[in-house]
């Protein structure tokens, strides 16, 4: 850890920024680098968004830290260590930025959830009559593989780090190979540590319906630009 003339913090790569079980008030926000979020010795996240907030919720709510968050490459960040009270009185634009990535995170949360609700209160025969694309629900992964190369770049980009790590750990070898020449070098060794988290860890089933319609969705996509 180094503190800069401008009074930002870098950390380097392994650095640990917050540890999950301790105490404290400060707030970080990323200003460059990725950040890995650990519960015990598994990654369940990464931060990589510039001006993302860490360590927020335990500040706010005075708890201990729910994960352990560690540079994953060298990493700048600045830390208000005043807690969110100083925060809202001295920082406001800080305080506003705070709400806005939590309001996105219950929405993204809100969202899914409600898509579960509707699906199971559809009769049985609404559910038989739904289209190609929710009726292939069962094989949906392996028909990425089936994708035309010219097909695949432009699909991946339509998930985050955690949506491919899931993806990649439910397809066999032979269509992860395929896939994976697809993804940086770079790209593929930061995923490599959730790859392996979900491979032994489920996604929950609601998460992975809402995964799964994603993906038919695009797929169906892609078959009516070829029609």
């Amino acid at each position: 850890m180094q503190k800069t003339p401008r009074g930002t913090i870098i950390y380097e790569k392994g650095e640990n920024i917050i540890k999950e079980g301790e105490t404290g008030k400060s707030i970080y926000f990323l200003i460059s680098g990725k950040i890995g979020v650990y519960k015990g010795e598994n990654l369940v996240g990464t931060i990589d968004k510039p001006n993302s907030p860490i360590g927020e919720i335990s500040a706010i709510l005075g708890t201990k830290r729910t994960a352990t968050c560690v540079a994953l490459e060298k990493s700048e960040v600045v830390a208000y260590n005043g807690g969110i009270d100083e925060i809202v009185t001295k920082y406001p634009k800080t305080a506003k930025a705070i709400i806005v990535n939590l309001a996105e995170r219950v929405a993204k949360s809100t969202e899914r959830l409600s898509g579960v609700d509707e699906k199971t209160k559809e009769e049985p025969k609404k559910t038989e009559n739904k289209t190609e694309t929710h009726q292939a629900n069962g094989n949906v992964f392996s028909q990425i593989s089936e994708l035309p190369p010219e097909k695949i770049s432009k699909f991946l980009t339509a998930f985050s780090e955690k949506e491919l790590a899931v993806i990649l750990a439910n397809i066999d070898k032979n269509s992860k190979d395929k896939i994976s020449k697809f993804i940086s070098s770079r790209k593929m060794e930061a995923l490599e540590d959730l790859i392996s988290y979900y491979t032994k860890n489920a996604l929950s089933s609601a998460e992975m319906e809402v995964l799964k319609d994603k993906i038919s969705d695009i797929i169906s996509a892609f078959k009516e630009e070829s029609r």
